[in-house]
């Protein structure tokens, strides 16, 4: 029995389509599952995707992962690099732990879900919707969600709406082009997988696009892994997305599995 795995964004949890969720058998942890079992493998996945999440988050999820269910296989979806976690103190003791859940959803497949309420996800269109410098409104009811449920009358000092909103604009605005965010978004990844390979547990790393920032420091080299982006022809590429933040559908993830991901675990059980 092989345990497997999958961390990552929307793009591996599995984005919402009319404000449904993505079935779980549209989604590339699922497929693989079943590409492998269609192979004679015995194995157990784990999809511990989580929407606007980036890779400064990745080391919570994957501490949970090792204590919960000690995976042989993480296959590592890395975000693009203008993400961050915003983490705070919550009054209530209860909500200062970091906290996270999982459902059997089906034979051998596990949704691991985050139920924190100490840390904010910061994407681009989260950041994007704060900014009173950009058009994009589509988050601006979230942020205000956001505050209600996490913030409002739960930190102290009391943080109220405008300035909460200005901080995220702030973020947007001033950090996630800077050279510090794009330095520790690739200390955070590779300091991860580095870890990960000295418990002897094997890493997939791959971008799901090619969007690599040019790193100034001569501290480490920038290391190559896979692109989906560049597993397609740009037509092909374009033809699989479901919408224009570049999720694929069902025959989109079957076809990344087929040709990429499917392989690359065959590899780590020979």
């Amino acid at each position: 029995m092989t345990k497997i795995a999958c961390l990552g964004c929307s793009w591996t949890e599995g984005i919402e389509i009319n404000s449904e969720p993505m079935k779980n058998e549209d989604t590339y942890p699922y497929i693989l599952n079943k590409w492998l079992s269609n192979q004679g493998y015995t194995n157990t996945m784990y999809n511990a995707g989580r929407a606007g999440s980036g890779v400064a988050f990745y080391p919570f999820t994957t501490n949970y992962l090792l204590e919960q269910f000690d995976p042989d296989v993480f296959v590592l979806q890395i975000t693009t690099h203008d993400r961050d976690i915003f983490p705070f103190d919550p009054i209530d003791e209860d909500r200062k732990k970091m906290n996270f859940g999982w459902d059997l959803e089906s034979d051998n497949y596990y949704k691991v879900w985050d139920n924190n309420v100490n840390v904010i996800h910061l994407s681009p269109g989260f950041g994007a919707s704060a900014s009173e410098h950009h058009s994009e409104e589509r988050w601006s009811w979230f942020i205000k969600h956001i505050w209600e449920k996490k913030i409002k009358d739960k930190v102290t000092p009391k943080l109220e709406y405008e300035a909460f909103k200005s901080y995220i604009a702030t973020w947007y605005e001033q950090s996630k082009d800077s050279d510090y965010q794009i330095f520790y978004y690739y200390q955070q990844t590779y300091s991860l997988i580095d870890y990960l390979t000295s418990l002897g547990k094997k890493v997939i790393p791959f971008y799901w696009l090619n969007y690599k920032p040019k790193l100034k420091t001569r501290l480490f080299p920038i290391r190559q892994f896979p692109s989906v982006e560049n597993l397609f022809d740009e037509k092909t590429f374009k033809s699989l997305q479901i919408d224009n933040g570049y999720h694929f559908g069902k025959d989109g993830n079957a076809r990344l599995v087929q040709e990429f991901l499917g392989p690359q675990v065959l590899e780590t059980m020979k």
